[in-house]
């Protein structure tokens, strides 16, 4: 084991499996999926949301699956990269480490910037300057609390933000005026000359990756794997159930919607449709209402995406990344919270340098981030299982293997494809953490692989069976 780590303390294994389950769904937020991602399908491909979003589901299933099976038997803050460099060697785990690592900030600013916009539509005179950095530093306040305590305050969110899912599926299925055969079979979307008509195969075909990006998730409970009482045991079913419930939560009100919506032509046209929609159902006030949960929503999961990257700079100290003194400071937990308040601290700082930036230029940080994490963790459990490292007794295994990895391997691909096709944003997210990945590997080749005993992600030990 190298000894260039820095010397923190542990994290508090204080964690239930419903614990870690809340910050999960957090992370995910299904609301923030719906409004955002889900309303820009269903302004380009209409009807056929329904149809996108719910082969989303399977994919979710499956990046679900593989996540669980990496994940039960690699529960650690550094999530992918553990796993992924314990099985396929050093240098993967450093690329897993890489397109995470520099992919926090950017997603921690897109969430304060996009609360700024919403706050906006319901405030107008309101400065988006001030409600970005306000946000954020309130997230930071409740991050740095004690993992339990952090965990309750994003339960209560959580819990109005799944009123919100509730509140638009309940409006969207009490009346229904078309079918889901129908849609699927059928689907259409608002022409240039202000009529509905056929989806082109095209559109069809970015959508459906657009959808399979929303709602794919639950991998984010295996940063808390260090607070999760016995992981090992409890990580697999965590992860499968978080991603299958935050699936279901963005996919499930797309479909209502659909399935309800009166006037299709007039939520079409309207660039909020689900505002639109639930102002032509409830009336303008409860619209406002469903917003000011949106809102909620999307605050809540800036307090878990700071927990969560606070987590993974926590293991990069740990695992000696950068210079001594530097991992010393990450790798630090408050001895009375359990926090790691010097982690917390930086991707705050790096989450606010990112809020200064267009918010394209965020949109295009994160795109590819699923393309290279999905298709290395996807042949990490396919040779991990092979070599008896996951999948073992007593941990959770994917079923039907290699069913699961192998399709993971093929969906990564598939998204490869699309972002590429995609000049707006795709194809340079794909290129730039690329290149980011690259320089990264450099890094590993030239510094840490001539350290003493050179680098290796930081486990307990090789995974074996726990005992029963």
């Amino acid at each position: 084991m190298q000894q260039t780590g820095g010397r923190g303390g542990q994290l508090h294994r204080k964690l239930s499996s419903f614990g870690v389950l809340l910050l999960t769904l957090s992370c995910l937020s299904p609301v923030f999926s719906v409004y955002g991602v889900g309303s820009d399908v269903l302004l380009h491909v209409g009807t056929g949301a329904v149809g996108m979003f719910m082969c989303g589901i399977g994919v979710a299933l499956v990046w679900a699956v593989v996540y669980a099976e990496l994940g039960s038997a690699y529960p650690y803050a550094g999530g992918d990269y553990v796993g992924v460099g314990s099985i396929l060697g050093p240098w993967a785990g450093f690329a897993s480490l890489t397109v995470w690592a520099v992919t926090q900030g950017p997603t921690i600013a897109f969430l304060a910037r996009t609360i700024a916009v919403y706050v906006g539509d319901l405030v107008p005179a309101v400065s988006s300057f001030i409600v970005t950095f306000g946000v954020l530093g309130a997230a930071v306040v409740i991050a740095l609390l004690a993992v339990r305590t952090s965990a309750f305050v994003t339960g209560a969110f959580l819990g109005i933000e799944m009123l919100a899912v509730a509140a638009l599926i309940g409006a969207g299925l009490w009346h229904p005026v078309r079918s889901v055969a129908g849609v699927v079979l059928h689907p259409v979307a608002l022409g240039a000359a202000g009529t509905l008509g056929p989806v082109a195969i095209g559109a069809m075909a970015l959508a459906g990756v657009s959808a399979a990006y929303a709602t794919t998730g639950g991998n984010q409970a295996i940063v808390f794997g260090e607070e999760l009482v016995a992981p090992h045991r409890h990580m697999g079913r965590v992860i499968l159930l978080a991603g299958v419930i935050g699936a279901l939560a963005t996919a499930v009100p797309v479909i209502a919607v659909v399935i309800g919506a009166s006037n299709l032509p007039a939520i079409l046209k309207s660039q909020v449709p689900l505002s639109a929609f639930m102002s032509a159902v409830a009336g303008p006030a409860a619209s406002r209402a469903l917003s000011a949960g949106v809102i909620a929503a999307i605050f809540n999961a800036l307090i878990a995406q700071i927990m969560f990257s606070a987590r993974l700079f926590f293991s990069l100290g740990r695992d000696g990344i950068f210079h001594r003194a530097v991992n010393a400071s990450l790798a630090r937990v408050h001895g009375a919270s359990g926090a790691p308040r010097v982690a917390t601290w930086v991707v705050a700082a790096f989450g606010g340098l990112c809020c200064l930036l267009d918010t394209h230029v965020l949109i295009v940080f994160t795109s590819g981030l699923t393309v290279y994490s999905l298709g290395l963790v996807s042949l990490a459990v396919l040779v991990g299982r092979s070599r008896r490292l996951t999948g073992l007794s007593g941990y959770w295994r994917s079923p039907l293997y290699p069913l699961a990895p192998i399709l993971g391997l093929l969906l990564a691909l598939g998204f490869g494809i699309a972002d590429l096709l995609d000049a707006d944003a795709g194809r340079p997210s794909l290129l730039m953490l690329g290149v980011l990945i690259g320089a990264g590997l450099l890094w590993h080749h030239f510094v840490l692989r001539r350290r003493a005993g050179g680098w290796a992600p930081r486990v307990e030990s090789t995974p074996r069976a726990p005992a029963v």
